[in-house]
């Protein structure tokens, strides 16, 4: 393609850089390097925080709902664990007055030593004052329902806690036993439970059996 000079309007041969007449650049140095384009990417959206976000309530959501699905299963565990030591035992029905089982003469004879009173603390416990000032104490607890299944939940532990520890006392009650150290003595008879505890008084086990006798034959079949 033939070109004419700027300057002085002499034609110039396709591909001359300097006009042979006058000596200015033609102006055609070649194809004029091209401007590189820059891509520019457009602006990330908010659509990807938008993801995350509902990624973590989703997580949240999820852990709530395997906390609560949790709670349900500890609560019927629970209920089916309570279901197991259920039972059938006819409710007591006799006086509840927890100090009219054994008089202070016949817990004298089986402690052995002068009770000095016999005071109920409640309606299911009785205090017996023991020594010639009254400084040392039987406790004879009385629960007077529920009896049966705490006396099973009791065994239950004892089993794993070791039932040597344990000492059974067979034709006391229902069902009875001593628990380590001596003391407390627990008896059962029907669905009453009889705690006797001797610890205070430095009784001998012996006397807690004597004691928990006559209330097992008191509180009738």
């Amino acid at each position: 393609m033939t070109v004419f000079c700027s300057g002085c309007g002499t034609s110039i041969a396709d591909g001359v850089k300097f006009c042979p007449a006058c000596g200015k650049p033609s102006g055609d140095a070649g194809s004029a390097a091209a401007t590189p384009v820059m891509s520019t990417a457009p602006p990330a959206s908010g659509g990807g925080a938008m993801k995350i976000v509902l990624i973590v309530l989703g997580i949240i959501g999820l852990i709530g709902v395997l906390m609560v699905g949790s709670c349900f299963y500890v609560g019927y565990k629970m209920k089916k664990a309570a279901d197991s030591f259920a039972t059938n035992s006819k409710p007591y029905t006799g006086k509840k007055e927890p100090c009219s089982f054994v008089s202070v003469e016949e817990a004298t004879e089986a402690l052995g030593t002068p009770v000095q009173s016999a005071e109920a603390r409640g309606p299911m416990s009785c205090d017996y004052a023991l020594g010639t000032d009254g400084s040392q104490h039987v406790m004879v607890g009385f629960m007077w329902k529920g009896g049966t299944g705490l006396m099973k939940m009791t065994k239950t532990a004892a089993q794993f806690g070791g039932k040597e520890a344990f000492t059974d006392l067979p034709g006391v009650g229902d069902e009875a036993f001593i628990a380590p150290n001596g003391s407390p003595l627990l008896m059962r008879k029907g669905d009453v439970l009889v705690t006797i505890d001797t610890r205070t008084a430095t009784q001998d086990p012996e006397a807690a059996k004597k004691m928990a006798t006559m209330i097992a034959d008191r509180l009738g079949d």
